[in-house]
């Protein structure tokens, strides 16, 4: 439990008395000012950043978790505050220096911290390339809209050329999360393939017009609705017959072994530009 220097005086506990129970450890000095009664936990740090400055923000790892997007308590608690902030902060709080629109700031657990798509977007300027991807790829769609993230790019805020690359490498306006795994991993090998590109009447999944190689990433529902099934092969048919090779993957065989998948469809893509 937090409580701040006022609030203890106010409690009717001596200045004296705080202070040596903060030299103990019965009250854990987490910043000035902010004294944690027992065990300070990652919430507990939030909320002392939040007492220490009424700027501050959450944001990046630590906002992400707040959103349940990442699963472990992060370490280091990051926050952003005003530029010009001029802060020491200790070693578990990392703080970053910009100015905040007030709507780029949400609220959780009665905390301040960077709204959802914010969140993701600074997250993929500071996370491992991989972990990246990988929060794109499960929020994008899902809980945060595409053109969001694009919007916020556009505001040349730090990170965005990291970004702007990394939701073109996630193909975003693809339908599914397995499209975009597919499109990354097509991407790492060199080939960017049009997403949801039309060809003909049809619109199809990737394209790449240079070998007339179309790839379908096929859901359940392609294998258990009669009339998606039935359109689908004349679908094919019509592509076909229009002299394009059509290559179709599951997408329980995209989740499981997208790298075969991608090997093999680098593969033919490249034999046949030859």
């Amino acid at each position: 439990m937090l409580r701040t220097r006022a609030e203890l005086l106010a409690e009717g506990i001596p200045a004296s008395t705080i202070d040596d129970r903060s030299r103990r450890g019965v009250y854990p000095r987490l910043l000035p000012g902010t004294y944690c009664l027992g065990i300070p936990t990652t919430l507990d740090r939030c909320h002392a950043v939040a007492a220490w400055h009424p700027r501050a923000v959450l944001s990046h790892r630590t906002a992400a978790w707040l959103h349940g997007f990442l699963l472990d308590e992060p370490a280091t608690v990051e926050a952003t505050v005003p530029k010009g902030t001029r802060r020491t902060a200790p070693s578990w709080l990392r703080l970053y220096r910009r100015q905040l629109r007030p709507d780029w700031i949400d609220e959780r657990y009665d905390l301040p911290l960077t709204v959802a798509a914010l969140t993701v977007f600074d997250c993929a300027s500071v996370l491992p390339g991989r972990e990246a991807d990988a929060l794109i790829d499960e929020q994008v769609g899902r809980r945060i809209p595409a053109q969001a993230l694009l919007d916020l790019c556009e505001s040349h805020i730090h990170g965005s050329a990291v970004i702007r690359r990394q939701l073109r490498d996630a193909a975003i306006h693809a339908a599914s999360e397995p499209e975009r795994r597919f499109a990354r991993a097509m991407n790492r090998r060199g080939l960017r393939l049009l997403n949801n590109h039309p060809v003909g009447p049809y619109r199809c999944d990737f394209v790449d017009e240079r070998s007339r190689t179309i790839i379908e990433i096929d859901g359940r529902e392609f294998h258990s609705n009669p009339k998606v099934f039935r359109h689908d092969r004349r679908r094919q048919n019509d592509l076909v017959l229009a002299d394009w090779l059509v290559l179709r993957y599951a997408a329980a065989d995209v989740f499981e072994s997208v790298d075969r998948c991608a090997d093999e469809a680098a593969a033919v893509i490249r034999r046949r530009r030859r």
